[in-house]
């Protein structure tokens, strides 16, 4: 389990939605955002002050760097793990394991809670949505949460039986 980053892999996903909650909150107080519908164009218009502009800068930057991190340690487990390489981009997600019929049967149980998590959660979400007024960006921040909630419920099944299998 030690130096295999498909266990932390949901961690990484959770850090990284955690920058991009405070990047869409960044941009929502310090810019003033318009939408332009034009006959054949759709266009988001950002005006941005001095301190709005150095602070999604500054965000954008870190934002570079996490990604730069974590494609750095995505490597390094691919030459550590050469029979359980990780893609930086693909649209299957990483999350599956499917080393032996356990590593399965683990995996299968963990995204059927997160399953059975969206079952409940989005349509309270969408009916919270119709009773109390948002803005874009509060109800992009509420639904990146739900996002962080699918991963913590992922990983914290999959730690659970790697705790379980150690012992």
């Amino acid at each position: 389990m030690k130096g295999d980053m498909r266990y932390t892999y949901p961690l990484w996903q959770m850090g990284f939605i955690l920058l991009l909650i405070a990047l869409s909150t960044i941009i929502g107080f310090t810019s003033d955002y318009k939408f332009s519908n034009g006959t054949d164009s759709f266009l988001l218009q950002l005006s941005l002050d001095g301190f709005g502009f150095w602070s999604l800068s500054a965000w954008l930057a870190v934002l570079v760097m996490y990604l730069l991190i974590f494609r750095w340690k995505m490597q390094q487990h691919n030459k550590r793990n050469p029979g359980r390489q990780m893609k930086f981009m693909t649209l299957k997600a990483q999350e599956y394991l499917e080393d032996d019929e356990l590593f399965e049967e683990v995996t299968r149980r963990a995204t059927q809670k997160v399953y059975s998590y969206f079952t409940v959660a989005l349509p309270f979400l969408a009916a919270f949505y119709l009773i109390v007024p948002f803005g874009k960006f509060g109800m992009l921040n509420i639904l990146l949460m739900l996002a962080i909630g699918q991963y913590f419920i992922y990983y914290r099944t999959i730690r659970r039986y790697m705790k379980e299998d150690a012992e």
